[in-house]
């Protein structure tokens, strides 16, 4: 008798133990999941403020660059590539 309740305690310390461990996971998960989404609102908090930039071609071919500054709500146009590059790190550097 002594034997089956030994089994009977070690059975439910098992049950228990593996209950914990699931909870345990779950609580991972869950911790996993908030801080996945919770990254995800800062990236777009972050970008709000960055520069956008984008280029377009006018119908003979020829290539201009277009810059927006979110914070000031200031653009710009630029003939090249590099000359956009000035702009957003004068932008950075401010």
């Amino acid at each position: 008798m002594t034997h089956y309740s030994n089994c009977s305690g070690r059975e439910r310390l098992e049950t228990l133990s593996s209950e914990t461990e699931s909870s345990r996971i779950n609580k991972t998960q869950l911790f996993s999941t908030f801080k996945s989404i919770w990254q995800q609102i800062l990236k777009q908090l972050t970008k709000a403020n960055e520069p956008q930039v984008w280029q377009s071609s006018d119908r003979m071919g020829k290539t201009y660059w277009h810059g927006y500054d979110p914070v000031t709500g200031s653009s710009v146009s630029r003939a090249s590539e590099a000359e956009m590059r000035i702009w957003v790190e004068e932008r950075y550097y401010q």
